[in-house]
C-alpha cells in the first residue's frame, strides 16, 4: 500500500494531509515543534431543518398553476417563457458544512525547538497513520477508529502547550467560550443559522440566530514515561440527517470528554496499533501495482518526496504515466483511503469536500450536488470492495425520501419522492435559487431517480442479500412512484440537461435550457424502472408500481437518439449548443455510470460526443470522461485523460481546468473530493468491467502495460485478481463471494471470449491459453 511523503511542514491548507473516521476530519501540517491541525466534525452544519422553507413557497394550487404555465410555454416552443414560472417555485438554498476549529500544539522545550535537520512527514494510506520526524524527535497522528478521537503522539517526554481557535461564535456570544478543567482545554461553539452560498453575494455570509447546532472541541495532554500524548475530541448537538439539533454546547462537551476519558485509559502504542489495524481491515485486500516490479521496489522502499516524484515525472519527455506509472496506483490508493476516512456507516455521506473544509463560505456550501458529484463520490465503492462505506449514502437517501415526500406532493402533485440539484444535512428537497436561479442548474427534478437507482448496487455486486434489498425497497418503490407520474407520453413533462443550455433557433446569443425531455432524463428513468422491476422480481413483489414500472420500461426506447452531427442527442431535438465544450456530459449517462448495452453505432456516437466536448475540463469532468473512455474500451484516450488528471492544478489555466493540488486533493477548481473518489471507480473501469459479462483489461493504456490488481469485485459478486505484462494478460482468477454468484460466467479478454464455471471454494484461474484463438460469441 502506498504512502505520501513530503519534506517540510505544510505552509497552506492544501499542503496538509487528511485524517478522518467519517465523524472527525483533520488536516495536519505535519509540524513537529509546532503542529497545526484543522478540525472538522460531521455534524458541523449551518442552519436547521427549518432553513429550507424560511421564506415560504407556493402552495400546491399555485405550484400546479406555475407548472401548467411552464408546460404551456414549452409546448409552444418558448423555452425562455418557461423560466419565470419555474423560478417562482424556488426556495432559498442548501446549507453549508463548516470548519469547526484549529488546534495548535507547541513544544515549549527550548532544546527540542532548535531544529537542525529537515522535517519529513508521511501518511501511510493503509494504516491512516501520519508520521513526522525532525532530528531525533518523531510524532505520529491518527484518529482512533472506535472513539473518534484525534491522537497526536510525540515520542519524547516534552512539554507542550495546546491552543484552540475557531471561526465560529461561542454558545453565548460572538467569541468562542473557553473552558479549562485540569489538563483539558475546550471551546464551546455555535454554528450559524444561515450561510449563503457564494453565488448569493447580496446576502450576508453568515447569520447567527438561535436554534442551531452547538459544538465543543476539547484537548487533553497526557504524559507517558517516554511520550507526550495530545488527545483531541469534537462533538456537536447534530442528531442525524433532517433531525433538529438537540442539547447544548455543554452537552457536546460532556460527550467529547467522555470519549477522551475512554481513550486516556489506553496507552498510545496500543491506540496506534489498534487504529492501524482497523484502517487496514476497512480497506480490505484490494491492491493495485503498476509498472515493472523493479520500479515498484525502487519507488516503494526509497524515501522519495511525493512532490519531487510528481515534478520529476511531469518533466519527463515520455509523459507522466510512462515516467512513473506507480503514481496512478498512488491516486487509486488515495481515493480509497479518502472514502474510508470521510464516509462510515452511521454517519453522513461524503460532501463535495469529503469531511474536510476550511472555509466559512465554502464552494457550493461543501454540501451535496446531486446531478453528478455526490454519486461520483461512490463510483469506486462497490467495485473495490468498500460497500460498507457506501452505506451512509443509502441511509441518507432513505431519510431524504421521507423528508422529500411532502415537498414532492406540494410541487408536483405526485406520489413518492424526488429531489433536485442540491441537498444538505437537513434534507433540503426543493429547487434552489431564491426566485432568480437559472433553471439550467436549479430545476432538475430527477435527483430522486438517480439516487434511487443506486439502492440496488450492493445487491448487484453481491455485497447485500435479499433482506438488504427488502430494506431499500420502500425507498426505491417511492422514487418510481414519482417517475411514473412525472414521465408521461414519452417525456418527463419538463426537463433540463444539468447545468447546460442551448441557443435559440434563428441565431443570436439568447440561451435557454427547459424542454419537454432530455436524453439524460430518459436514461435515468430507464435505469430506475429496470432496477425496480428486477428488485420486485427478486423479492416476489407484484404490486401496481412494479407492474406499471415493467409496462413503462417496455415502452421506452432502449438507446438514445443520434444527432445529425454524429453525437448523442442531448435535448428533445436538434438544438444549437451554447457551449460545445461544456463540462457536463449528461447525455452519456446511459453509457456510464449507467450500464445500458449500447450498440456500435451508439458507442461511436458517444466517442464523437466526447471528441466534440474535448478532453480538458474540471476535475470531476475529467474523471467522468475517463470512465466513459474506459467503457468505450479506448486505452489511448484513457491515457490522455489520466495525464490531465495528474497535472499540477496550480499551473493549469482556465476556470474549468482540473488537476492536483500539492497534497493530491483534486481541483474542480477549487478543491472538490469527487475527482479523488471518482478516480477509483473510473480507473477500475479500465481494469475490469462487468456490466455485460466479465471484461478483463478492457482499456489499459500502453504506459500501464505492466501491473497486477487483486480483490476487485465484478457483478454479480465475483472477486477478481488480474496480472498483466507488456499489455497482455498473464493470469486472472475469479471466485464467487456468495452462492448466488456461482455458476457459469462469460469472460472477455480483448477479442476473445470464454465461458467458465466459478464457485466459492476455489478460484477459477485463467491464462491466455484459456481463451480460444478465435473470437467466440457467447
Amino acid at each position: 500500500m502506498s504512502s505520501i511523503r513530503f519534506t517540510g511542514a505544510a505552509g497552506a491548507w492544501l499542503e496538509c494531509l487528511p485524517l478522518g473516521d467519517g465523524r472527525l476530519g483533520a488536516m495536519t501540517d505535519g509540524g513537529v515543534t509546532r503542529t497545526v491541525v484543522h478540525l472538522n466534525d460531521v455534524g458541523a452544519w449551518s442552519g436547521s431543518p427549518s432553513s429550507e422553507m424560511r421564506d415560504g413557497g407556493p402552495d400546491a394550487a399555485e405550484s400546479a398553476r406555475l407548472l401548467a404555465r411552464a408546460r404551456a410555454a414549452v409546448a409552444a416552443d418558448d423555452p425562455v417563457g418557461a423560466e419565470a414560472p419555474l423560478q417562482a417555485l424556488q426556495t432559498r438554498y442548501a446549507q453549508s458544512f463548516l470548519p469547526l476549529g484549529t488546534a495548535t500544539i507547541d513544544v515549549v522545550d527550548a532544546e527540542a525547538t532548535t531544529a537542525r535537520g529537515p522535517l519529513r512527514r508521511s501518511l501511510d494510506l493503509r494504516t491512516g497513520i501520519h508520521r513526522s520526524t525532525l532530528d531525533a524527535v518523531a510524532t505520529s497522528t491518527f484518529v482512533t477508529a472506535e472513539h473518534s478521537v484525534l491522537v497526536h503522539v510525540i515520542d519524547a517526554p516534552l512539554e507542550v502547550e495546546v491552543g484552540l481557535a475557531s471561526p465560529l461564535h461561542g454558545a453565548h456570544g460572538d467569541a468562542p467560550d473557553r473552558v479549562f478543567a485540569g489538563s483539558d482545554t475546550a471551546l464551546l461553539l455555535r454554528l450559524p443559522s444561515d450561510v449563503a452560498p457564494g453565488h448569493e453575494p447580496d446576502l450576508p455570509a453568515a447569520e447567527w440566530a438561535e436554534g442551531t447546532v452547538q459544538a465543543a472541541i476539547v484537548a487533553r495532554v497526557r504524559r507517558e514515561s517516554e511520550r507526550t500524548v495530545v488527545l483531541i475530541a469534537t462533538a456537536t448537538t447534530f442528531r442525524g440527517a433532517g433531525r433538529a439539533p438537540a442539547g447544548t454546547a455543554k452537552d457536546a462537551l460532556a460527550d467529547a470528554v467522555a470519549r477522551l476519558d475512554l481513550v486516556s485509559a489506553i496507552d498510545a502504542g496500543s491506540l496506534r496499533e489498534d487504529s492501524a489495524s482497523a484502517s487496514s481491515r476497512r480497506l480490505g485486500t484490494v491492491e493495485l501495482r503498476l509498472g515493472p516490479e523493479d520500479v515498484h521496489t525502487e519507488i516503494d522502499t526509497a524515501e522519495i518526496d511525493t512532490a519531487e516524484r510528481f515534478a520529476r515525472a511531469r518533466r519527463d519527455p515520455r509523459g507522466i504515466l510512462a515516467a512513473d506509472p506507480g503514481l496512478v496506483a498512488l491516486l487509486f490508493d488515495y481515493g480509497r483511503y479518502l472514502l474510508v476516512c470521510s464516509s462510515r456507516p452511521g454517519g453522513l455521506p461524503a460532501t463535495l469536500q469529503g469531511i474536510w473544509n476550511a472555509e466559512m463560505r465554502p464552494p457550493w456550501g461543501s454540501a451535496y450536488t446531486l446531478n453528478i458529484n455526490t454519486e461520483m463520490n461512490y463510483w469506486g465503492a462497490q467495485v473495490t470492495d468498500l460497500a460498507s462505506q457506501a452505506r451512509p449514502l443509502e441511509d441518507f437517501t432513505t431519510a431524504l425520501a421521507r423528508a422529500a415526500a411532502s415537498q414532492t406532493r406540494r410541487l408536483y402533485d405526485a406520489p413518492g419522492w424526488t429531489v433536485h440539484h442540491n441537498t444538505d444535512a437537513w434534507l433540503y428537497a426543493t429547487t434552489p435559487g431564491r426566485g432568480a436561479g437559472d433553471p439550467r442548474w436549479s430545476f432538475w427534478p430527477l435527483g430522486g431517480a438517480w439516487l434511487g437507482s443506486l439502492l440496488t448496487e450492493p445487491w448487484e455486486f453481491g455485497a447485500a442479500g435479499r433482506d438488504d434489498l427488502a430494506r431499500v425497497w420502500p425507498t426505491l418503490r417511492a422514487a418510481t412512484e414519482f417517475v411514473l407520474v412525472w414521465h408521461r407520453d414519452g417525456t418527463t413533462s419538463l426537463a433540463t440537461s444539468p447545468e447546460n443550455a442551448f441557443l435559440l433557433d434563428g441565431g443570436g446569443s439568447v440561451s435557454a435550457s427547459v424542454v419537454a425531455t432530455t436524453t439524460m432524463d430518459t436514461a435515468l428513468v430507464r435505469a430506475l424502472l429496470r432496477r425496480t422491476v428486477e428488485a420486485a422480481r427478486v423479492l416476489g413483489i407484484d404490486d401496481d408500481v412494479a407492474a406499471q414500472a415493467s409496462a413503462r420500461l417496455a415502452s421506452l426506447p432502449s438507446q438514445p437518439a443520434i444527432a445529425a452531427n454524429g453525437t448523442i442527442l442531448e435535448w428533445d431535438r436538434e438544438r444549437p449548443e451554447e457551449d460545445p465544450h461544456h463540462r457536463h456530459v449528461s447525455a452519456l449517462y446511459g453509457l456510464f455510470p449507467g450500464d445500458e448495452p449500447w450498440d456500435e453505432a451508439h458507442r461511436a456516437a458517444a466517442a464523437t460526443t466526447l471528441d466534440r466536448r474535448g478532453d480538458d475540463s474540471s476535475g470531476w469532468s475529467l474523471i467522468w470522461k475517463l470512465a466513459l473512455w474506459a467503457r468505450l474500451r479506448r486505452p489511448d484516450r484513457v491515457s490522455a485523460i489520466l495525464a490531465l488528471a495528474l497535472r499540477d492544478a496550480r499551473r493549469a489555466s482556465g476556470p474549468w481546468a482540473g488537476g492536483l493540488y500539492p497534497n493530491l486533493f483534486a481541483a474542480h477548481p477549487p478543491f472538490q473530493i469527487d475527482a479523488n473518489l471518482g478516480f477509483v471507480g473510473a480507473l477500475a473501469e479500465a481494469l475490469l468491467q462487468s456490466h455485460d459479462g466479465i471484461r478483463l483489461l478492457p482499456a489499459v493504456p500502453e504506459d500501464l502495460a505492466d501491473g497486477r490488481v487483486s480483490g476487485l469485485i465484478a457483478r454479480p459478486g465475483l472477486v477478481v485478481d488480474i496480472a498483466w505484462q507488456d499489455g497482455c494478460l498473464v493470469e486472472a482468477s475469479l471466485r464467487a463471494r456468495t452462492a448466488r454468484a456461482t455458476g457459469e460466467h462469460t469472460v472477455h479478454w480483448g477479442e476473445h471470449t470464454v465461458r467458465v464455471a466459478v464457485g466459492t471454494d476455489h478460484p477459477t484461474v485463467l491464462s491466455p491459453r484459456s481463451f480460444p484463438t478465435q473470437e467466440v460469441h457467447p
